[in-house]
């Protein structure tokens, strides 16, 4: 990037609307404030009415622009930001005026990209910007908010900063050796180590949270047939999408809708009912609901109240589902020879309902909430979410950390030691972007959407 190279993309999605956005960042700007918006001391961060003159000084619009002083913008340089009617075309010719008079067309993630070579925001900041524009649901919209806030960068940054004081402590015994440092002192550091790895490893468990946000959690609804699952499924997508019959076998492959479940997406499974025997084609059906509890994510087990109890569940069902995943629901209270079916799984959570008279389903709705609230807690100062290029990075981290403890507590080279504790800082550098890889960061920002 030259000190001159200006660039210019639309900020709004292409199409019919109220007002288009084109955004131009870099050096160019306070001089297209002058030659084309005829406007040469634009006041900065002030909404200013202009008529858009091209390089012919042909009107093409009347805008409403913001100049931005660089340090003082998103970029980190200065910018421009220019509002036009929403008619396609109009955004269009200013684009191509902008770029005849020197700017370039904008590469996907170059606003952000610059922002983050100036300073203004850490790599944890601008991949939230990432994601906060492709969440899908309210707990995604939450952690991208806390992430663009930069509250891991200064998780990120405040275990380096303990790193470098260990690191400094660990070096007063080789420089001053003849100070006779007490050894109460040396095990004091390694006990700090100790935790630092602890906290490393703490924050690396919540990465599979983020394949739950960007994919949505996979909810499995099972059961023998005709308990209501087809039932429980069109309830909670709010349509009907399954046929429901009397008649058992009726579902014979599943149903997938994608749902919201309080902040959470959900893609809501309606599968095959278990049992044995049945058609060729029953049989096919049971065995993909078996190959889905292997990717599933959480299960509701639906029973039929006025049945006997299931004396056990398959083995291969079995092995997927546990108190903490699974909700079992015992329905048609409503009928007089219900039963109660506690015995049946009474380890996990049983809620009794009617799916025909909607009796218990308000509380199976928050039951699912909380179940879904454990595989995704809420994002925190003890539990931030991270993504699978952190969660690499703190694992690295982790292992240069404990074979560093490994070498302090066997009595080996402290020398080695402090290597390892380098690498170990250097790996947490990586997830703030403290790091020369340039592949790395044009594969993360072309992923970004062109004009972010």
């Amino acid at each position: 990037m030259s000190a001159n190279d200006s660039i210019v993309a639309a900020a709004t999605p292409i199409g019919e609307a109220a007002i288009a956005v084109v955004r131009v960042s870099g050096s160019l700007c306070q001089e297209l404030c002058k030659d084309a918006l005829r406007v040469p001391y634009p006041t900065p961060r002030r909404s200013t009415l202009a008529r858009y003159l091209d390089i012919n000084e042909s009107l093409i619009d009347d805008v409403i622009f913001v100049f931005y002083e660089a340090k003082k913008s998103y970029t980190g340089e200065p910018s421009l930001e220019i509002s036009s009617h929403g008619n396609p075309l109009i955004s269009k010719k200013i684009i191509e005026d902008l770029v005849v008079r020197g700017c370039r067309l904008a590469e996907p993630g170059e606003y952000t990209k610059r922002a983050f070579l100036s300073g203004r925001i850490d790599l944890t900041q601008a991949e939230s910007v990432a994601t906060l524009i492709k969440a899908s649901s309210d707990r995604a919209l939450e952690v991208a908010r806390i992430q663009l806030r930069g509250d891991l960068g200064k998780k990120i940054r405040g275990l380096q900063s303990q790193l470098l004081d260990l690191q400094a402590n660990l070096e007063a015994y080789i420089d001053f050796p003849e100070e006779d440092l007490p050894v109460e002192d040396m095990k004091g550091q390694s006990s700090a180590l100790a935790n630092l790895i602890a906290e490393v490893d703490h924050l690396s468990q919540s990465a599979g949270c983020t394949q739950l946000l960007e994919a949505g959690i996979r909810c499995l609804i099972v059961g023998s047939p005709n308990a209501g699952k087809s039932s429980l499924y069109n309830l909670l997508c709010g349509e009907e999408r399954a046929i429901v019959s009397e008649e058992s076998g009726t579902t014979r492959d599943y149903l997938s809708s994608r749902i919201d479940v309080g902040p959470f997406m959900v893609e809501m499974m309606d599968t095959a009912g278990l049992c044995e025997g049945g058609s060729t084609v029953e049989r096919l059906g049971i065995e993909r609901t078996l190959q889905l509890s292997e990717e599933a994510d959480c299960f509701l087990f639906v029973l039929d109240s006025t049945l006997p109890s299931p004396e056990s569940v398959s083995k291969d069902l079995a092995k997927n589902i546990n108190a903490e995943n699974c909700l079992v629901l015992e329905n048609k209270i409503d009928l007089d020879n219900s039963k109660d079916f506690h015995d049946f799984l009474p380890d996990f959570p049983h809620l009794r309902l009617s799916l025909e008279t909607g009796e218990g389903l308000d509380h199976c709705r928050r039951a699912i909430e909380l179940m879904m609230q454990k595989l995704i807690p809420p994002p925190s100062e003890d539990c931030m979410i991270v993504n699978a290029r952190h969660a690499a990075n703190l694992a690295i981290s982790g292992d240069f950390l404990r074979e560093a403890l490994r070498l302090l507590l066997e009595d080996m080279s402290m020398e080695l030691s402090l290597l390892e504790i380098t690498s170990a800082i250097d790996a947490l550098g990586e997830i703030v972007g403290k790091t020369n890889n340039e592949d790395m960061l044009d594969r993360l920002f072309h992923s970004f959407c062109i004009g972010k």
